[in-house]
């Protein structure tokens, strides 16, 4: 039985496989995820890259910042994910992109600064004001956060 996680775009062109269990699973708060996603957070899984296949048609890519680089399909637009420079060793898939998003769990919400005050979402889970010390981060605060 593959126990893969699966997802991709709305469209079907791109299509991603992970073979591992996600590292973690995060809400973001800053601006520029709300501008990648056009929604008020962006909830993301991020997979050990050794884990992760694209098996579609590959994204198109974004630079968003120094530091990031925003996926989206060149078909569609479906917002499908980021990588950061500084963590070179996983991929960080939009959770709306996953086939199965209740397979994953979230861990915590980062950039929190930048919440819209309208948008709270009510659960328990650790909050960070910028990023969260389960990663590594280089930014100290996302263009127009």
């Amino acid at each position: 039985m593959d126990d893969s996680i699966v997802g991709g775009c709305l469209c079907g062109a791109v299509r991603y496989r992970a073979s591992a269990e996600p590292l973690r699973g995060v809400i973001c708060h800053c601006q520029t995820c709300r501008r990648h996603s056009g929604a008020p957070a962006l909830a993301f899984v991020h997979f050990p890259a050794e884990s992760f296949q694209w098996t579609g048609a590959k994204p198109s890519w974004f630079r968003s910042s120094q530091f990031a680089q925003r996926a989206f399909c060149a078909i569609c637009g479906s917002t499908l994910g980021m990588r950061e420079d500084v963590l070179a060793d996983r991929v960080q898939v939009s959770i709306g992109s996953l086939d199965e998003p209740a397979r994953v769990h979230i861990d915590d919400h980062v950039w929190t600064q930048s919440r819209l005050p309208w948008f709270d979402t009510r659960d328990e889970l650790p909050r960070f004001a910028t990023s969260s010390n389960a990663v590594p981060s280089l930014a100290e605060q996302p263009p127009g956060s």
